[in-house]
């Protein structure tokens, strides 16, 4: 029987030091604010050290702002463990929190009994910093420090409450301290990683590499310098860390996102889709996994996968900001549609590119360019004058565009209107509006006309302005007999007969050709001397420059007979 009992306690001896690690671990998650993990932590805890547990089972509650729920946890504590100090302190921080005298009294009387336990005295801490006692709340820290220095969850829970204070500084230096004092608790260089995080992101991850000397392997501090690698941009560091982390065991759900991020912009699309597929497998509705899914098939030529995933992307979409769609989320799916040719819905993407992101001007061009190499010219003008509008541009080149864009839409619309007036002469059936036609010509080339005249107004001195206005002109007087180029080309050939480069020598050819067809077709209406002339001397300059020149040639033999 004597041996029965001692194998008990031998037994009983051995839980002892397991039940602390878990105890230690949930203090992890509670320091780190993963309070639903931490409470499965402790419920795992309750039964072999019902006080701790059931004790910080309330102080997660209280984070949670349930008062009731943390009284019941207490009162289970008391209940299973009738020297349940800690669950003791806990009852009494909130069934004397409105008779303070009272209460003050009871945390004196807690810490006179346990002067030489810091835990203890750390706890009546917090039980005078929730009922807002903070000068007794610094004299129990004091009285635990007394107690044993070297007990880091003093330095924590205190770097821990500055934090909420907004005291980052501060919070740093308690971390610091119970590194200093116990350089194998992995929590407080995590949460002093995390005190620098968004201010100096170099020392936390310096803070995070120390860690992992003190403390090789350890699982806490990978998982974190793993996402502070991902935060910080340094995605191949951060897929070495998850690497190690994965022949461990499985990542959470954050870091197995974290991970396929990181494969993403390492541009491993192969390995991002794996990944991704099998978070998506599990959670098929989460919306920034969905996108990140939709940006690799994009990458891997797989559009038809990409649509998919991106129109259920966007199905997800809500007023939530982690659902709120990126410009790039527009954008990516358009990319998709354009490759399959399905130009419509890429053209609706687009426009809902330029909504999201007003201020992003250079998007506009990007997709007018795009557009008008798929032969979208009209959409093409709409995403080019939006630019234009949105910045106000003084630019010569943007209405140069603007222009050339109009003009080859008025230019497609000259030549149905040609056909359709010959259809018409030859009494064949005619499937279109001729009136309709004029009337969208008109409307296309007056836009390229005013575009030009921007651009001449920009720059006086180039004869691109005057060259490309005389072009759309002539798209507004095909028959020539109203003249509305001549102004131009005259202008035109001024500017470049005063350059003495000869870059330009083609440009000359056609003014001059224009104004030799010009006069030819002006003697025809009016047989005067003065017209023909004309015309034999805008040919003969044609020939001066090509003599090869065949219209000019006709010309000037024809009118010579």
């Amino acid at each position: 029987m004597k041996k029965n009992y001692v194998l008990i306690a031998l037994f009983l001896i051995a839980l002892i030091p397991a039940a602390w690690s878990q105890v230690d671990k949930g203090l992890e998650l509670l320091l780190l604010e993963d309070f639903d993990e931490a409470k499965k932590v402790f419920e795992q805890t309750a039964t072999s050290q019902p006080d701790i547990a059931y004790y910080y089972l309330g102080e997660i509650a209280l984070q949670k702002e349930n008062t009731e729920e943390a009284m019941a946890h207490y009162q289970k504590g008391i209940s299973a463990d009738e020297d349940a100090i800690f669950c003791q302190i806990g009852a009494t921080k909130l069934s004397l929190k409105s008779n303070p005298d009272e209460f003050k009294k009871s945390m004196k009387g807690f810490a006179k009994k346990n002067r030489k336990k810091a835990p203890v005295l750390l706890a009546v801490a917090q039980a005078y910093r929730y009922n807002d006692m903070h000068k007794d709340a610094s004299g129990a820290l004091s009285s635990a420090r007394s107690a044993d220095k070297t007990y880091p969850y003093i330095y924590l829970f205190e770097g821990y409450w500055m934090e909420k204070q907004g005291n980052t500084g501060g919070a740093a230096t308690q971390y610091e301290q119970a590194i200093n004092f116990d350089p194998n608790c992995a929590v407080a260089y995590v949460k002093n990683s995390l005190a620098y995080s968004s201010v100096l992101p170099s020392a936390a991850t310096n803070t995070l590499k120390a860690g992992l000397e003190a403390n090789p392997g350890n699982e806490l501090i990978s998982k974190y310098l793993a996402r502070n690698y991902y935060r910080t941009g340094f995605y191949e560091l951060a897929i070495n860390e998850y690497s190690t982390l994965l022949q461990k065991g499985p990542l959470s759900p954050v870091d197995e996102r974290n991970y396929a991020a990181s494969l993403y912009f390492s541009d491993k699309f192969e390995e991002a889709l794996k990944a991704l597929s099998d978070i998506l497998a599990k959670e098929p509705d989460h919306p920034v996994m969905n996108r990140l899914m939709m940006y690799t098939q994009n990458e891997l030529g797989n559009y038809e996968e990409a649509i998919a995933a991106g129109e259920h992307f966007f199905e997800l979409r809500s007023d939530d900001e982690e659902f709120t769609p990126l410009l790039t989320d527009f954008t990516k799916l358009a990319e998709a549609y354009m490759a399959v040719e399905a130009f419509d819905q890429a053209i609706e993407m687009y426009r809902g590119a330029v909504k999201v992101n007003p201020e992003e001007t250079a998007i506009y061009k990007e997709v007018a360019t795009t557009l008008a190499r798929a032969n979208r010219t009209i959409e093409a003008i709409e995403f080019y004058q939006g630019y234009i509008d949105a910045t106000q541009s003084t630019e010569s080149a943007d209405y140069m565009q603007l222009g050339i864009y109009n003009y080859q839409v008025a230019g497609q619309l000259a030549r149905k209107v040609n056909a359709a007036k010959k259809a018409i002469e030859a009494e064949e059936t005619v499937e279109v509006n001729l009136g309709l036609l004029n009337d969208s010509l008109a409307q296309f080339a007056g836009n390229a006309v005013e575009a030009f005249g921007k651009v001449i107004e920009l720059a006086p001195e180039s004869y691109q302005g005057y060259y490309r206005r005389a072009n759309a002109n002539t798209l507004l007087d095909l028959d020539l007999s109203k003249g509305l180029a001549n102004s131009d080309y005259q202008k035109m050939i001024e500017i470049l007969v005063a350059d003495s480069e000869d870059n330009n020598q083609d440009r000359l050819v056609e003014a001059y050709r224009y104004f030799a067809i010009y006069y030819l077709y002006q003697y025809d209406a009016s047989n005067s001397n003065d017209d023909k002339n004309q015309s034999i001397e805008y040919a003969k300059k044609v020939l001066e420059l090509n003599p090869e020149d065949a219209t000019a040639t006709q010309i000037v033999e024809g009118l010579q007979q």
